[in-house]
């Protein structure tokens, strides 16, 4: 069961802990969902931590998998943890009829400048290194199609940067995708089309009050690809 309420102060605690530790701070970057609704005004709630690792160095990677690990046990119990090819990964358990907190760290450096899509930011007091806009846009735009499954919370976080008219890193669409932003945006709008209204609260709704599910169950799909169909009209 989700309370958000705990959440967020766990979420928070631990970013918290991760950018006052600085034999790390400086080698991963917030993004996601989460990031966006801490930072950018996101309207859903978002309950994993997704970083970048902004470092190729395999100590420095396996020291932020270690430092992590010591952070995450003063919370809970991780109930998995491992290092992939790209992903450096923790469940973190903080109670057992609460929803856990996923905390994923890609290691795949997808351009050499990335540390470059990162700004410092604060978050009540502490600096952080958090991914800008037309960076998180990208990311979303390309999360769409990439995913094992389609999820929806990815159209609403499109649809909340569309409207507010974020610029999208046309360089990012093209490394993760390897179509032009114009291209990719046809992608983006097919997927959207083949959702149907009646599932798009999957996976979603217990991040949104009821006034949001309402309007997102009648709006949230048509409005999306009006403004990706916009987007795309715009760009010469």
């Amino acid at each position: 069961m989700l309370n958000k309420e705990k959440h967020q102060l766990i979420m928070g605690r631990i970013l918290k802990d991760i950018y006052a530790d600085v034999s790390i701070s400086s080698l991963v970057g917030f993004k996601g969902g989460t990031c966006a609704y801490f930072f950018y005004g996101l309207p859903r709630f978002s309950v994993d931590l997704d970083f970048d690792l902004l470092t190729i160095d395999k100590e420095e990677r396996n020291l932020v998998f270690e430092r992590a690990g010591k952070i995450l046990e003063k919370y809970g119990t991780i109930k998995d943890s491992h290092i992939k090819r790209n992903t450096i990964l923790f469940w973190l358990s903080y109670g057992d009829t609460d929803h856990n907190v996923k905390i994923e760290i890609n290691t795949r450096m997808i351009l050499p400048n990335i540390k470059e899509h990162f700004e410092v930011k604060e978050y009540l007091g502490i600096s952080m290194l958090v991914a800008q806009k037309d960076y998180l846009f990208a990311g979303k735009l390309a999360a769409l199609t990439l995913r094992s499954e389609m999820a929806a919370r990815d159209i609403y976080d499109i649809w909340y940067f569309a409207k507010n008219s974020w610029d999208v890193d046309a360089e990012i669409v093209k490394t993760l995708t390897g179509k032009t932003i114009k291209e990719y945006l046809t992608d983006c709008v097919q997927v959207i089309e083949k959702n149907k209204d009646n599932r798009i609260l999957q996976g979603l709704g217990e991040l949104l009050n009821e006034k949001e599910k309402i309007w997102a169950k009648n709006n949230l799909r048509k409005e999306t690809i009006f403004l990706l169909k916009n987007y795309q009209f715009a760009l010469k």
